[in-house]
């Protein structure tokens, strides 16, 4: 028995040292897949709405479109993003009293240069009819898919001229958007 035992012994050894290999082997490290970076984009959207100003009714239509003759936007694991136009296009009475496209480049000269090359045009939304002053919007200027944002507020005036100021005291409850999603609201 005691012959049987010194067997088992000498066996579990040699799997022992089986097992330990040569000590100078490295050991093969877990690495991490390479991340494919992709071109994505926003998608098409398009929302269609009417106010009444100073008794008249102005139906506003905004359209954003994925742009791929403008630059492309990285984010931070290397994916590329297609910039946005975005049209506006206002009637006043049936007429039409308003049509522009913008891009990122329309608000460049309010924002950081690092910020603008990494940002792209996220959304706009009406905000209120301002009265005395026109029609108010609200454009994003973002990171994509980051809550990062330059917010800016456009007053169309009663003759069709625009002007745009950085949004410095946006003051939102929580869980509010000023901005389109991609779902539209």
């Amino acid at each position: 028995m005691n012959h049987m035992k010194l067997w088992m012994v000498l066996a579990v050894a040699a799997m022992v040292l089986a097992s330990c290999g040569n000590g100078n082997k490295k050991e093969d490290a877990w690495v991490a897949p390479e991340h494919e970076a992709v071109t994505r984009q926003l998608p098409d959207l398009q929302v269609k709405d009417s106010v009444r100003l100073a008794g008249r009714q102005y139906v506003y239509e905004i359209l954003r479109t994925p742009c791929d003759s403008l630059a492309k936007v990285k984010d931070d694991m290397g994916d590329l993003y297609l910039d946005n136009t975005i049209r506006l296009t206002i009637r006043r009475d049936g007429n039409v009293f308003f049509d522009k496209t913008f891009t990122k480049a329309t608000f460049a000269a309010s924002m950081d240069k690092s910020f603008y090359q990494n940002a792209m045009l996220d959304g706009i939304r009406f905000l209120k009819v301002e009265p005395g002053q026109g029609l108010v919007f609200s454009f994003a200027v973002s990171y994509p898919d980051s809550d990062m944002s330059v917010p800016f507020l456009m007053t169309i005036t009663d003759s069709g001229s625009f002007s745009f100021v950085k949004d410095e005291n946006l003051d939102l409850e929580e869980g509010d958007s000023i901005y389109l999603s991609d779902d539209g609201v």
